[in-house]
């Protein structure tokens, strides 16, 4: 496991930038509203992991890529992001004491907590809330989580040797 050892920042910073790249694909719209979301849950695995070097205040920062690409109100993601950081730097232990596949139940409400925060923030601003299909990312991200993390996993310990 990669949580004790310490990885570079360069990898962080390109699996950010690779997850950030698959977010921004098009897809067809009757797959795009269930798009899960790759560049949080990269997000949320390098706070996990590293939370001394990839803490709630990347996460912040992090958000505020996605706030600028998007164009979004009020820094949206960023908060987003950060809360759902501090979820998950708090339950860290119990998570990495489970199975990647159970950690998708764990990892359900850290998404849920995420979405949450957008829904609540467009909603304070005026903004259109009530499509229901805005719930999707969080258990296509609950349900892809388990690879998505295996497969961070792997790379960072091939950078960690």
């Amino acid at each position: 496991m990669i949580i004790s050892q310490r990885v570079s920042s360069l990898l962080i910073v390109v699996t950010l930038a690779v997850s950030l790249v698959i977010t921004l694909l098009p897809m067809p719209a009757t797959m795009s509203a269930a798009r899960p979301a790759f560049y949080t849950m990269t997000v949320l695995f390098w706070t996990a992991n590293q939370p001394q070097r990839f803490g709630p205040i990347a996460a912040w920062l992090a958000g505020i890529a996605i706030d600028v690409l998007y164009g979004t109100p009020f820094a949206e993601h960023g908060l987003a992001m950060a809360v759902a950081a501090y979820v998950v730097v708090k339950g860290r232990e119990l998570l990495w004491s489970f199975p990647l596949i159970q950690q998708s139940l764990l990892m359900l409400p850290v998404f849920a907590v995420y979405e949450f925060m957008l829904f609540w923030i467009d909603g304070v601003a005026g903004l259109d809330v009530n499509q229901w299909w805005r719930w999707l990312p969080v258990f296509s991200s609950a349900l892809l989580w388990p690879i998505w993390a295996f497969l961070l996993e792997r790379i960072a310990e091939l950078e960690v040797g």
